[in-house]
């Protein structure tokens, strides 16, 4: 596991440019090693946006995954949940392209 939080996203960009990253469980959170809490993608520490734009320019071109999100409450909540990482992912894809045209 790669994580952006503490070295920042040149771990990315070492991994991506030996094109040594296979899989992206796309996540965050507040806190550190040991002592985290999950947020959702656009509400903790790491700044998921030059993340997905770092994946880009290294050339990866695999998924960025959902992975846990933080308990709600509500119908079909871990759906819900599941479902607002997913979009947020895809919006985050489709902003980066749009501001490259």
């Amino acid at each position: 596991m790669v994580s952006v939080r503490g070295a920042g996203h040149d771990v990315i960009r070492w991994f991506g440019e030996r094109d040594k990253i296979f899989n992206v469980h796309f996540r965050n959170i507040k806190g550190r090693k040991l002592a985290f809490e999950e947020t959702f993608p656009d509400e903790g520490d790491v700044d998921m946006v030059r993340a997905a734009k770092t994946y880009r320019d290294v050339g990866y071109r695999g998924m960025l995954m959902p992975d846990h999100a933080p308990k709600i409450s509500g119908e079909n909540a871990d759906w819900v949940a599941f479902a607002y990482c997913y979009g947020y992912i895809r919006a985050v894809l489709q902003s980066i392209d749009a501001l490259e045209d």
